[in-house]
């Protein structure tokens, strides 16, 4: 793309993105959309290919418009413009930040931990810059490639000594909450969160996935009798379930969280705040794609057991860092991402593979609880364990707010200003100067 023109360039950002954002989704979202949305195989397919190119897509073919038009160091600023396009990805049609570039490196655990401080950005920063340096001529190939080996030197360096004074997981110790996973599938899955909790270890604190409970617990007294004697019966009760309110004469669906003290009552509950498109809500006011869609939530206060303060995070929320970055800044203990993975197939690899930044960035513990597969722990390091129980220690010991926290997306605003301070040496040559006859 370096002396290509604009056209060429949208063109070939246009099918590179098209490749690259359908090649990460396809693969789950086209049998996604045909089994949630009912849809025929031609429907399925334009819906997967409309939601690739939209919420995935379209971005790396605006890199690619934009690149000719960047200040140089083209190796500088073509990362910048990156950070800042996704950065518009977090937000843009209610937002969709899957398969960020930074992400690739969920498993690259001294590299990964740079989020603490900058996010996921940072890390899309310093993937891009190496492969922008590549694509300059020398001597500017030269000096971005040596740039980027000291980028990558210093952030290892700093990861590998966060690692070490991170400790890992401990099985032992009295468990502060434990998950039963895996079975919104059966016949009557509420029945069997019951009878397999009833057999779980004793905790203070028992989870439950999105959707455990499939049915409007206010519609349905029997199964309401049953949460409540659970709880009775556990201690207190987090768990998945719809619910709905009237508003104004309309009835209002929403995807929550319930939590239950020891007695049985409903003390507090999360209503999801990120909806996804296509399947909780039509993207556009004007498509309709959902018969009926839920309602957005709109508070994002932890949930507190007499114990513990939780920050729920319902599905693909795990994925965007504003809502575990609010709940760090509130002081909670734990972050507790409660999914279904019903329609995600290989999706849910990629899911927590993204979600493992939430854990590095507040420097929580992310708490897994999917409704078809098993329990997942995302240590504050980023390390992932298989665990139903959690020993989070003493609170004394727990996390403060770390710099990102603190100070959230200031890549982008760091980004935004290394392309202005760019651009000023090539401003001095294009507009005129005043006085001059």
């Amino acid at each position: 793309m370096r002396d290509a023109s604009w056209q060429r360039r949208l063109a070939l950002g246009s099918l590179a993105g098209f490749v690259w954002s359908l090649g990460t989704v396809g693969s789950w979202l086209y049998p996604a959309t045909r089994e949630h949305l009912a849809a025929g195989p031609a429907a399925a397919a334009a819906l997967t290919a409309a939601a690739a190119w939209t919420y995935g897509g379209a971005y790396l073919a605006a890199l690619a418009l934009v690149y000719g038009w960047l200040p140089r160091p083209r190796w500088l600023a073509a990362p910048a413009a990156l950070v800042l396009l996704e950065q518009l990805r977090t937000g843009v049609l209610g937002g969709a930040p899957w398969a960020l570039l930074g992400q690739t490196q969920h498993d690259v655990l001294p590299l990964a931990q740079l989020a603490e401080l900058t996010g996921v950005a940072g890390l899309s920063f310093l993937v891009l810059l190496p492969a922008a340096a590549a694509a300059e001529p020398r001597p500017a190939r030269t000096v971005g490639l040596l740039t980027s080996a000291a980028a990558v030197a210093a952030t290892l360096l700093f990861g590998g000594i966060r690692l070490r004074t991170l400790p890992a997981f401990d099985p032992g110790g009295e468990p502060d909450l434990a998950v039963v996973s895996g079975l919104n599938l059966a016949a009557d899955p509420l029945a069997a969160y019951v009878a397999a909790s009833a057999t779980a270890p004793p905790a203070p604190l028992t989870v439950w996935p999105e959707a455990a409970v499939p049915g409007y617990l206010s519609d349905d007294p029997s199964a309401a009798g049953a949460v409540a004697r659970a709880a009775r019966t556990r201690g207190w009760l987090l768990l998945g379930a719809p619910r709905h309110e009237n508003s104004g004469g309309a009835r209002r669906y929403f995807n929550s969280v319930l939590l239950f003290d020891a007695d049985g009552r409903l003390r507090n509950t999360y209503d999801k705040r990120r909806l996804v498109p296509f399947g909780e809500r039509s993207p556009l006011p004007a498509l309709s794609t959902v018969p009926r869609p839920f309602s957005a939530g709109t508070a994002d206060a932890p949930l507190a057991t007499d114990r513990l303060r939780i920050g729920p995070l319902v599905c693909w929320e795990a994925i965007f860092p504003a809502l575990a970055r609010r709940y760090a800044e509130q002081g909670v203990d734990v972050l507790v991402n409660l999914t279904s993975d019903r329609d995600l197939g290989t999706g849910a690899s990629q899911q927590l593979a993204f979600s493992r930044f939430r854990a590095i960035e507040t420097r929580r513990w992310l708490v897994r609880a999917s409704g078809t597969g098993a329990t997942v722990l995302v240590d504050p390091a980023g390390r992932v364990h298989r665990a139903d129980t959690l020993h989070l220690g003493p609170p004394s010991g727990r996390a403060g707010r770390t710099i990102y926290v603190r100070f959230g997306e200031t890549m982008s605003w760091l980004s935004a200003a290394l392309l202005v301070a760019l651009w000023l040496p090539h401003t001095a040559n294009v507009w005129p100067r005043w006085g001059r006859k």
